[in-house]
Parts: structure tokens; sequence; C-alpha cells
């Protein structure tokens, strides 16, 4: 099975039907513009985790989106960029990876990939204690995130 149609169906159980839309259609449109497809044509579908667990986990720290392109898992956090921000986006990054120890996403056979796509500028304090923890957990910030 391609990753397109088992990615289709690991969505389906674990964030419901619906959920699953082709492209990039599931990320908000200004979060859309934030990313450049090699080829659009090698996207195979996204989700939004975090409007679709937001009922069933209202005070979690979810993370945004999951987009299948190039038979490589892409989890993508559209988050401000900031130092005092690092702490916030650790917390979601392992909740995501909690989250998918009991999901189908989690035991798709593919690369994962972890992207913070900043909502605006990128200001941590270079060196600081945030920066060095946030290069640890591999999330650095970027403006504009190329597939």
């Amino acid at each position: 099975m391609t990753l397109g149609k088992s990615f289709l169906k690991a969505i389906e159980k674990d964030l419901g039907k619906g959920v699953y839309r082709k492209g990039l259609q599931a990320l908000k449109a200004a979060d859309r513009s934030l990313i450049n497809l090699g080829n659009p044509r090698h996207c195979l579908g996204s989700a939004d985790i975090d409007a679709s667990l937001a009922v069933q986990q209202p005070q979690a720290s979810r993370w945004d989106y999951v987009i299948a392109h190039e038979q490589t898992l892409h989890f993508v956090e559209v988050h401000p960029a900031y130092t005092s921000e690092v702490s916030q986006v650790i917390k979601k990054k392992e909740w995501l990876l909690a989250w998918m120890k009991n999901a189908e996403v989690g035991n798709l056979d593919a690369p994962r990939r972890f992207h913070w796509l900043a909502s605006g500028k990128v200001a941590i304090t270079r060196n600081s204690k945030q920066a060095r923890a946030a290069a640890q957990m591999g999330l650095m910030p970027v403006r504009q995130l190329d597939l």
C-alpha cells in the first residue's frame, strides 16, 4: 500500500472522517502560504491535528498539522518564534510524540520530519538556553518551508 492510501486510512482512524484533505487544503490559508511544494503533485494530503482534537483534548498543547509529501510525513507547527515561546513549542512536540505512540499515523512506515514554521519574524536569542533546548529537540524555526 502506498503512503497516500495508508495515510488517508490512518488519518480517518486517528482524527475522524473528513479530516483528510487533498494537497495542503487542511491548512489555514495564511499557513498554506508559508509552504512551498517543489512538486504539488507529490503532496499526498494533509490533516489539521489541532482542530481535529480540540474537543477531545481542549487543554492539551496540540501540534498543528501533518502533511504527506513525497513518501515522507511532515509534522508542521505554525507558531511565533520568540525566545519566550520555545518552551511552548517543545511542549507541543512532546505531546505529538506521545500522541503518535497510540496513533495509526505513528505506525506508518515513512520517514518523519518535524518543522517549526514561524508565524512572523524569528527572534530567538542566539546561544540562549532556549535556543539550545530547541536545537536538542530538532526544532529550529523557519519563515518559509520548502518541501
